[in-house]
């Protein structure tokens, strides 16, 4: 089955230039050949038409492998980057977490012998917006939101203030999610600070956007300091990929799901493609969005590295103090903690910024749940 062009481009595809689609449709017949490859989507910023020249290739993967979680893989051809998002066979027959909601909703299926996808595809597309099922998603922004802020009262119970506000801000980047979900706005992790203001402006809810810009710091970012910012960014990426792959040996013994995510963020080619796409943010005069996407992919990489550091120094990894195990660690490289601070903008914590961070988040999480139920009967027809 070859690339459907006319059909797969058919949202704004035109503007995707003809050596990407040449490299799309060679990677597609390479994956067909693979025996385990059911079927093959394209999602993300190109499938919603978002995409500018230069923008990641996001591909959903249906694999019958008996896989438990989600991986991703990072490829670069000729300068193009794509991800490639496996998962399992049986999520798309009969289990529809909600996590790969948006990516079934979105999908432009590219290949699909036994219509796997297109089924996966037009259940989702019905109950996507149906209130039981946005009641489900955000049920577990919730969730999500309430462990983080948890998280960020342990870190500041153990002196780690650093870890403390780091906690709440992505506390409040998950309950913020159930504002975009109210306004049945998609969102990713290069849109997210436009998809929530243009969500809390339509809600009425301008205050809690900006409340949020205030904790997160995102309020006093501007390109000279997201600039700065990347300039850190890479400093602390490409020492912490050092790391990892003096101690890959080490490294093929951790569990396949941080194995995978180890494999996936510490590789040259993705910090070229973040850095890649900073870039095209900032020349898109978009400084706190370009931040909030390095922090945010930041925070996801220093996890899985800090784990790895957790194996090989015979300690137990902890969530809560994620600084505290950077900043100790024996064989850590310093620049990657010193310039983790800068990126995370995290230097000036001390405990009474902890403290309010904390209290504030709580204060918007408990809203944002009080306000639930309400949002989601007004969702938008």
């Amino acid at each position: 089955m070859v690339l459907n062009v006319d059909r797969v481009f058919d949202v704004e595809m035109e503007r995707m230039d003809e050596d990407t689609r040449r490299i799309i449709e060679g990677l597609v017949d390479d994956l067909k050949s693979r025996e385990s490859v059911v079927s093959i989507g394209l999602f993300g910023s190109w499938s919603r038409g978002e995409a500018v020249q230069g923008s990641d290739v996001d591909l959903l993967i249906v694999d019958s492998r008996n896989l438990d979680y989600e991986y991703v893989e990072r490829a670069e051809i000729d300068d193009t980057f794509l991800d490639l998002n496996y998962i399992p066979e049986r999520w798309v027959r009969r289990e529809f977490p909600p996590e790969i909601d948006q990516k079934l909703y979105e999908a432009e299926i590219l290949y699909d012998p036994d219509e796997a996808l297109k089924m996966a595809k037009e259940t989702i597309t019905k109950i996507m917006w149906q209130p039981e099922r946005v009641e489900i998603r955000t049920g577990k922004y919730l969730v999500e939101a309430d462990i983080l802020l948890s998280r960020g009262l342990s870190a500041y119970g153990r002196e780690d203030y650093q870890s403390a506000k780091l906690n709440a801000t992505l506390g409040l980047d998950a309950i913020m999610k159930i504002l975009m979900e109210a306004r049945k706005v998609l969102f990713s992790n290069s849109r997210f600070v436009r998809s929530l203001k243009e969500s809390a402006e339509s809600l009425g809810l301008k205050n809690l956007y900006r409340e949020y810009l205030t904790i997160t710091g995102l309020s006093e970012v501007n390109r000279r300091k997201a600039e700065k910012i990347c300039n850190d960014l890479v400093e602390m990426w490409s020492a912490a990929i050092e790391c990892v792959e003096a101690n890959s040996q080490i490294a093929k013994d951790l569990h396949g799901e941080v194995l995978s995510s180890l494999n996936f963020y510490c590789k040259k080619s993705f910090l070229r493609g973040m850095v890649a796409r900073v870039h095209s943010l900032l020349q898109e005069e978009f400084p706190a969005e370009a931040v909030h996407y390095m922090t945010r992919a930041s925070v996801s990489m220093l996890e899985n590295y800090a784990f790895l550091l957790a194996r090989i120094e015979g300690t137990r990894f902890d969530y809560v103090t994620l600084l505290k195990r950077l900043r100790d660690s024996r064989i850590s490289p310093s620049a990657v903690y010193e310039k983790a601070l800068k990126v995370l903008m995290l230097e000036s914590a001390s405990l009474q910024d902890a403290q309010s961070s904390l209290e504030k988040a709580r204060e918007i999480i408990l809203e944002i749940r009080k306000k639930r139920k309400e949002l989601i009967a007004r969702l938008p027809s």
